[in-house]
C-alpha cells in the first residue's frame, strides 16, 4: 500500500495570516511621520547622549522594528521595538527575557553581542509604542548568511548555502559558529524556563520557557495564553509533555485550513494522541547516548539562532550576534541536534523536503563536525567535561561533536524538530517517529493505530472530527474565551 500523499507544512490559516500582516502593516504606516521620528530621535539621544546626525530610515525585520540613529563620532544606537500584531499578549515578557539573555551571554561568554543603554516594557515607553531595547548598533558588512549564500538567487528569495561555496570560504564560517554554540553549550542550568534578571541585577531561570511555537499559536490559531506554558519546568519530561499539548492546542483552536478532508483530520488527531503517549511513557526523553534525562540536562538553546541573525564585519569575522528573543534555557538535546543552518534552509522548506534536505545537508554536516571537534579541544571541551556550571548543575560528560554525529545518525534530532514545530510535526511524526516507535505502517496514516485508541478517544477523535469539518466551511476567526478554551480541549483531549 502507498504511502498517503502528506503537505510538508500542515496550512496555516491564511486568514489570521493576513490579518496579522494587515495590522502589522497599518501599524507601521502609523509611525512613518516627521514626527514620530523627532520623537523616537529624542529618546534615543535622552539615554545614549551624544551629537546625533541622523536618523536612519527604519528597519522592519519578522518580528521587530529598528531604528537607527548616528552619532558625528559615526557610532550608531538602535531602538527596537516588536511589530503589533494580533494575539501576541507578551511583547514585554520578550524584551525582559532577551535582555537578561544578552547580559548573561555577554558576561559568561565572548560571543559580541550589542551593549544595553536601556530597556523598558510598553507602560515605560513615552512614546506609546511598545516594549522597547536601547542597545548599541552593531556596524556590520553583511550577514553571515549573506555571505555564505547562492548569489544566483534572486532579491527576495530564501537564502541557501551556495552549492560552490569554496571549502575553505566554508570552513571558515562554521568555525566561527562552532565557537558560538559551543560557548553556549556550556551554560548550565537546573530547571527549563527563560532568563530574567531581579532588582538587584540577578539573572536566573524564572520565567516559562516562552518559544516561537507560543507566539504562532497566539498569533495564527488564536490559542489562548490561558492554556500555554505559565512558569518554569523542573525537568525535560514535564517540558516535552508541554510541547505535545501546544501540537494538540494547534490543531484544536486553528479554525482555517486545519484540514484537508475527514481521514486528514484522523491522522492529525491520533499523530498527535501518541506522540503524547510517547512522552508519558518517557521514550522519548532521552539524550543521545540513550541515558534518562528525568534528571534537569539542561542548556543555553536559542532557537533564532542562524546565519542571518550574525553580523559580519569587512574582514568576515563575527561583529555580533543579535534576536536573542527566542532563546531559553532548554533540554541539553536541542543544543546537540546538528544544526539546520548549515544550509541555510529549514528542511520543512527545502525543495523535495526531507529526504533531498538530508541528502544535501550530510557532507556540510560532515565538515562541521570536524571543525567543531577542533574548536573542542582549543576549549577544552574534552570528554571530561569543563562547563561553566550555573545553578549547580553537571559538566559535559561527552564532546558534543560526538552527541551531534549520534543525534543525526539515530534521527534524534527529528524529535526536537517535531517536538517544536507544531506545522511541521504531522509529516514527521508520520513518515519518520510512528515507523520507529510503533512499527511498520504502509499507509504511514491513522488506520494502523486506531488499535492503541481506547473506546472513549475514538469518539473523542469523531467528535473533533465533525467540529473541524464544520469549522472549514465558515471561514472565520473566533476569539477564546480562556475558561471555555480549557474546557474545549478537555471535551476532546483528557
Amino acid at each position: 500500500m502507498a504511502k498517503k500523499p502528506r503537505p510538508v507544512l500542515m496550512p496555516w490559516d491564511d486568514l489570521a495570516w493576513e490579518q496579522s500582516d494587515a495590522q502589522a502593516d497599518a501599524w507601521e504606516r502609523a509611525q512613518l511621520n516627521a514626527d514620530s521620528f523627532r520623537a523616537v530621535a529624542k529618546f534615543i539621544n535622552q539615554h545614549k547622549p551624544g551629537k546625533a546626525v541622523e536618523l536612519h530610515k527604519p528597519i522592519r525585520g519578522g518580528n521587530n522594528v529598528c531604528y537607527r540613529l548616528e552619532y558625528d563620532d559615526r557610532s550608531s544606537v538602535a531602538l527596537r521595538i516588536p511589530i503589533d500584531r494580533p494575539g501576541v499578549k507578551f511583547a514585554d515578557e520578550k524584551v525582559m527575557i532577551e535582555v537578561a539573555t544578552m547580559r548573561l551571554v555577554s558576561e559568561q561568554t565572548t560571543i559580541p553581542v550589542p551593549k544595553i543603554y536601556h530597556f523598558g516594557a510598553a507602560a515605560d515607553n513615552p512614546l506609546g509604542l511598545g516594549p522597547f531595547i536601547i542597545m548599541d548598533y552593531v556596524e556590520h558588512e553583511s550577514t553571515m548568511s549573506d555571505a555564505m549564500a547562492d548569489s544566483s538567487l534572486a532579491p527576495g528569495e530564501d537564502h541557501v548555502l551556495d552549492p560552490n561555496i569554496e571549502e575553505e570560504k566554508l570552513e571558515f564560517f562554521y568555525r566561527q559558529l562552532a565557537n558560538v554554540l559551543l560557548q553556549l553549550s556550556r551554560l548550565q542550568f537546573n530547571r527549563i524556563g527563560s532568563l530574567l534578571q531581579d532588582e538587584t541585577g540577578h539573572i536566573s531561570v524564572s520565567g516559562r520557557p516562552l518559544i516561537q511555537n507560543m507566539s504562532h499559536l497566539m498569533q495564527f490559531t488564536g490559542t489562548p495564553d490561558a492554556v500555554l506554558p505559565s512558569s518554569p519546568y523542573p525537568d525535560i519530561k514535564s517540558w516535552y509533555a508541554a510541547l505535545a499539548d501546544m501540537h494538540i492546542a494547534q490543531f484544536t483552536f486553528q479554525h482555517n485550513d486545519a484540514i484537508l478532508d475527514e481521514d486528514d483530520a484522523r491522522d492529525k488527531f491520533v499523530a498527535r494522541l501518541l506522540f503524547r503517549q510517547l512522552v508519558y511513557e518517557d521514550r522519548l526523553t532521552s539524550t543521545a547516548d540513550g541515558q534518562s534525562t528525568r534528571q534537569p540536562d539542561i542548556r543555553l538553546f536559542s532557537e533564532d539562532l542562524r546565519p542571518s541573525n550574525v553580523l559580519l564585519d569587512k574582514d568576515l569575522r563575527i561583529a555580533g550576534v543579535i534576536d536573542w528573543e527566542y532563546a531559553y534555557a532548554a533540554p541539553t538535546q536541542f543544543s546537540e541536534d546538528p544544526p539546520w543552518w548549515l544550509l541555510l534552509m529549514k528542511p520543512d522548506e527545502w525543495p523535495g523536503a526531507y529526504e533531498s534536505w538530508m541528502q544535501a545537508y550530510e557532507p556540510r554536516l560532515r565538515t562541521f563536525l570536524r571543525i567543531l571537534e577542533d574548536e573542542e579541544k582549543k576549549l577544552g571541551a574534552n570528554k571530561n567535561g569543563n562547563g561553566t556550571k550555573l545553578n549547580g548543575s553537571a559538566p559535559t560528560e561527552v564532546c558534543l561533536s560526538e552527541r551531534m554525529r549520534k543525534s543525526w545518525d539515530d534521527k534524534t534530532w527529528m524529535i526536537g524538530f517535531a517536538a517544536r514545530n507544531s506545522w511541521a510535526f504531522d509529516l514527521i511524526f508520520w513518515r519518520y517517529l510512528d515507523p520507529k516507535y510503533f512499527g511498520p505502517n504502509e499507509a504511514a496514516g491513522y488506520r494502523a493505530r486506531l488499535g492503541r485508541l481506547t473506546q472513549k478517544q475514538r469518539e473523542a477523535m469523531e467528535d473533533l472530527v465533525a467540529v473541524k469539518m464544520k469549522e472549514g466551511r465558515e471561514c472565520k476567526l473566533k476569539e477564546w474565551d480562556p475558561d471555555k478554551a480549557k474546557a474545549h480541549l478537555a471535551r476532546f483531549w483528557n
